[in-house]
């Protein structure tokens, strides 16, 4: 980081023929967990003429990119502390997000590369670095919690030891989901006292609409066996589960989902052979990120899931049929 930030001053001074001095900001330590672990904060000083004009540099550490909205969301969190202009700061920006940036009138600096302060009409568009988009998504764990809150429609106040007790995940594992919806500027975070508390909001289908970019496909693995006792039930999953919920025919091999960690004890004890492809009288197994087990009690995975594990299916039946399955969801 210091290596950086004198890189930093570098390009301010030379760019703009001025001088500058830059120190920590200490009220970091007053910001949540998730803006202290993504951002350096530093208080930087620009001598022009007589005067000097202090701003708040926000250093992102993150390898990947967040979307505009989502800075803007932690910069309006970090400006609760600090009374001025915070300057954004990050060693490379895609073109969407600096048209995006600039439209929305957010300082940003991008060493050697770009500046674009508005309060003191800079605005140096060079050119710029290119950087791969990656996207942005829930772990399995943050994906359930919502998940939950949508299937049962119980939006909170929920805190990370009782999430921990409902969903089957360590206290630590949900403390890092309430991170990270934090982080992506979902949900009301508050404390009450030591208590860490997250009420989810919006509710029922808003909160699906804004969630569902977030969201991934459960299953991590699919593959093609005889069925057998060894296996166990599972729940119904894939087209098999999307044909009991809604008109679509029965697929001609039926589809189960076992969590990755259920699989994995299972290989652990019998000898299942796998096969390449569907044959006459075999079964498709899913091997899901979580347990479909967490999400539902009656056999058939949820139905959330099931959109999510379906969707990209380029397939006018199975696009019919998940038409019809949030149709008559109940948010």
């Amino acid at each position: 980081m210091k290596e950086f930030i004198n890189y930093l001053i570098r390009y301010v001074c030379e760019t703009l023929s001025i001088q500058v001095t830059v120190e920590h900001w200490v009220k970091n330590q007053q910001l949540p967990q998730y803006l202290r672990k993504q951002y350096e904060y530093f208080r930087i000083n620009m001598h022009i003429g007589l005067s000097g004009n202090e701003y708040l540099l926000m250093i992102d550490n993150d390898t990947q990119e967040q979307a505009v909205s989502i800075i803007g969301k932690h910069i309006a969190r970090v400006q609760d502390l600090y009374d001025g202009e915070v300057v954004f700061v990050r060693n490379a920006i895609t073109s969407y997000n600096r048209k995006r940036l600039i439209e929305h009138h957010v300082p940003f600096i991008v060493p050697g590369n770009q500046m674009y302060l508005p309060m003191l009409g800079i605005d140096l568009r060079e050119h710029h670095k290119r950087l791969k988009i990656k996207k942005e998504v829930f772990t399995p764990s943050t994906q359930v919690l919502v998940l939950y809150s949508l299937l049962n429609r119980d939006y909170g106040a929920f805190t990370p030891g009782v999430m921990s007790t409902h969903l089957g995940y360590s206290a630590m594992t949900m403390t890092r989901s309430f991170d990270q919806l934090e982080a992506a500027g979902i949900g009301k975070h508050c404390r009450e006292g030591k208590e860490r508390q997250l009420e989810l909001a919006p509710r029922g289908r808003q909160l699906w609409d804004e969630t569902l970019p977030f969201f991934s496909s459960p299953v991590k693995n699919q593959l093609y066996t005889m069925p057998r006792e060894d296996l166990g039930e599972g729940e119904i999953a894939g087209e098999s589960a999307l044909a009991y919920l809604t008109m679509l025919s029965e697929p001609k091999n039926p589809v189960i989902a076992l969590g990755s960690r259920r699989w994995r004890s299972i290989r652990q004890i019998h000898d299942i052979q796998t096969i390449s492809f569907a044959e006459t009288g075999s079964i498709v197994v899913e091997i899901w990120k979580y347990p479909p087990g967490k999400l539902t009690q009656s056999g058939v995975v949820d139905p959330l899931s099931l959109y999510l594990s379906l969707k990209e299916i380029q397939d006018e039946r199975v696009q019919s049929a998940l038409y019809q399955l949030m149709k008559v969801m109940q948010w």
